[in-house]
């Protein structure tokens, strides 16, 4: 992930997430970059810097971005980038037997605020057959 990111995930250090992102930057799982230039050749979208952050390393590093707001998702379309989101993640994840069910993870994720429609909800438990 590129410094931008970092620094945001661990804005409020103390908050569980934040320590389990810094573990896993630790133990050697997620990789902190410096974050690199915008491309010249695209014109500099309206995006949050850490939205840039992660498109202009996903450019860098020709691999594919997670990203779930949707004026990022927009911006990597346009760009040919591909794309994940926390859902595809979760999915890709049970697919591989590193997680048994998504259903839990998704429930913990709407707990905690983050919004994902019923309509993609069902969808991926349909996905991951928990429906």
């Amino acid at each position: 992930m590129p410094e931008t990111v970092f620094a945001e995930c661990l804005a409020q250090a103390i908050q569980p997430d934040a320590l389990a992102i810094r573990r896993a930057v630790d133990d050697g799982m997620l990789v902190v970059e410096a974050d690199c230039a915008w491309p010249a050749d695209v014109p500099e979208p309206r995006l949050d810097e850490g939205e840039r952050a992660a498109l202009g390393l996903a450019v860098k590093l020709c691999a594919p971005v997670l990203m779930d707001e949707l004026r990022g998702r927009r911006v990597a379309r346009k760009m040919g980038i591909p794309l994940m989101g926390v859902c595809g993640l979760l999915l890709l994840s049970k697919r591989e037997g590193w997680i048994p069910a998504v259903a839990p993870l998704l429930a913990a994720l709407r707990e905690k605020g983050y919004f994902i429609s019923p309509e993609l909800q069902a969808g991926v438990l349909r996905a991951a057959d928990e429906a």
